[in-house]
């Protein structure tokens, strides 16, 4: 699911030509403007740089309610980025070969491929109009820092297969230097909603917005704003537009030209009360831009697999789904697992088996080509365990077995039980990706299970299964989900936020298998939410089961993949 954030933000209408005037009698020039010819002057487009062109013989179509359709290509620097060809983001030329967005557009989706530029244009809904370029992009690079729960420095830039041709409908736009005049007004542009959770619009919209005090929007957002964002929109909200796409630009006038300020990055609702949009503060990021640029950096494309290439089950000819686990006691007394049932060889292509000296001992889950989740409570060795990758049955001869090379945890706070209970294995090599071993994706930060989403757990090991299930072959059950306050009520203080319950059948002692995968989708694709970390020592019925919380830490662990 890409991360698409229409951001509906507070707005004054004024018509485009006045737009203009207003900013020459509200604003001071830039005086740095100069020193934020950085890009433009690089490539000797300094004269064409956020200067708007109005095209004669376009006219002014209809007015959106609640907005205001810009003049057509009167904002020359404004793009639509096409996630498969349907328009996901927006984003500012800076330069014949890049292009400015918001870095949340990206974690989904980072393959470059999947993505295009699409530039001269005004109405997406026309066909291929003479004006409008086209053009692929070569590599994505997302700002280091990016955290995908705060949203800090939530900024990225696109390399192009080829250059833009500048013109009257094509030009770049140039960085904001100074400190943004407070109360300044500033207009963005996109072909987001007219209204909070309505349609896309198809003819470019924009919106004043007014510069807020960082103070005052921290206070609305409870201390959310970091020193990388800024606000803009009006207190009282009321009449607004949320014609922001993920990523567009939000540029103010100098007096002379336009110039690149923010990015759009979140907001809640649309028009509402003390809920302004929230900017990237483009010129804080104004080295690593140029770093990026000038270095042709490595991209920052092959860290999580992009979610096209990631948990998907491999068609086969068995179609097994697991059904949801239970536990029963019979008149005897005897304890037992309903549902958990053997899968089908290499149903699910991420599942590792960690062994030494040919022996099984931990589950694990491929979420890349280099790299294995699991339990950090499992132990692994570097350097002497290895990583057995598309097994079903463990006696027979496995496809892959890769030495794994370095450990990782995540930081934290000693005490028991642990926040986390995680480990992170790098492999000496990359794993061979086909239908038997394939990756699992990596849920978002912000990403939450609720009763949409399947969810299922695999492993080897004895279980505690009614049907007899041969301990050396894969097997798997469903499990429901158990909210935190019943789980709280069962295991007290030790459960906190970064953790999953569910149905006590998930248990190792229930299941067999320590550092056992909870993987779980919606629409075919699977993520990994959770890794078993403890439960009832005697598969409890009253007892939920544990998992650490995978998206918790979903930034640790691309910072860890983007180090190597």
């Amino acid at each position: 699911m890409l991360l698409l954030l229409v951001v509906c933000l507070l707005s004054v209408f004024t018509a485009g030509g006045s737009t203009q005037i207003q900013n020459q009698r509200n604003s001071t020039v830039n005086e740095t403007a100069q020193e934020s010819s950085l890009f433009s002057a690089r490539f000797g487009f300094t004269d064409l740089a956020g200067v708007r062109s109005f095209v004669l013989e376009e006219e002014l179509e209809t007015r959106i309610i609640g907005g205001q359709e810009a003049w057509a290509h009167s904002w020359p620097w404004q793009v639509s980025l096409q996630l498969a060809s349907m328009p996901a983001c927006g984003g500012a030329i800076v330069s014949p070969l890049w292009v400015i967005s918001a870095a949340h557009c990206f974690i989904r989706h980072s393959k470059a491929s999947l993505w295009t530029v699409l530039a001269g244009k005004h109405d997406l809904d026309k066909a291929e109009q003479p004006q409008e370029q086209l053009v692929g992009v070569s590599m994505i690079f997302i700002h280091h820092s990016y955290n995908t729960q705060s949203k800090d420095s939530d900024i990225a830039l696109l390399k192009l297969e080829k250059p833009l041709e500048f013109n009257h409908f094509v030009r770049p736009i140039d960085i904001w230097m100074t400190p943004l005049p407070l109360l300044m007004k500033c207009t963005i542009t996109g072909w987001g909603s007219t209204r909070e959770n309505g349609p896309r619009v198809n003819r470019l919209q924009e919106v004043n917005v007014t510069i807020l005090p960082s103070d005052t929007c921290n206070q609305y957002y409870l201390g959310r704003i970091r020193p990388s964002m800024f606000c803009a929109g009006k207190d009282e909200g009321g009449l607004d537009a949320c014609q922001g796409d993920s990523g567009g630009p939000l540029s103010c006038f100098t007096g002379t030209r336009y110039e690149l300020a923010g990015l759009v990055s979140w907001g809640v609702g649309c028009g509402r009360a003390k809920r302004p949009g929230v900017y990237t503060r483009v010129q804080q990021h104004v080295q690593w831009m140029s770093d990026t640029m000038g270095a042709q950096a490595q991209v920052y494309e092959d860290d999580l697999i992009d979610e096209e290439e990631c948990g998907k089950q491999q068609s086969s000819g068995c179609d097994q789904t697991p059904g949801l686990a239970e536990i029963s006691l019979s008149a005897d007394g005897v304890l037992s697992v309903v549902n958990v049932t053997e899968s089908c060889p290499f149903l699910w292509p991420w599942q590792v088996s960690l062994q030494f000296n040919g022996r099984h001992y931990c589950s694990g889950a491929l979420i890349h080509p280099h790299w294995v989740i699991t339990a950090k409570h499992c132990r692994v060795r570097a350097k002497e365990d290895v990583a057995v990758l598309g097994l079903h049955d463990i006696k027979f001869l496995p496809v892959q077995t890769i030495l794994v090379d370095k450990v990782f945890n995540p930081p934290q706070k000693t005490g028991f039980p642990p926040k986390s209970d995680l480990a992170l294995l790098h492999l000496s090599v990359a794993a061979r990706l086909g239908s038997e071993v394939s990756p699992v994706c990596v849920p978002d930060e912000d990403d939450d299970l609720d009763d949409t989403w399947s969810c299922i757990t695999t492993g080897w090991g004895a279980t505690k299964a009614q049907e007899g299930v041969d301990p050396d072959r894969l097997h798997h059950a469903g499990l429901t989900l158990v909210n935190a306050t019943s789980c709280r009520q069962k295991w007290g203080g030790f459960v906190t936020d970064s953790h999953i319950c569910s149905h006590p059948a998930g248990s190792t002692s229930c299941m067999g298998d320590a550092g056992a995968p909870l993987v779980c989708q919606k629409y075919g694709t699977y993520f990994l939410f959770g890794v078993v970390t403890w439960g009832s020592w005697h598969c409890d019925s009253e007892k939920p089961a544990i998992f650490t919380r995978v998206s918790d830490y979903q930034s640790w662990i691309r910072k860890m993949i983007f180090k190597f």
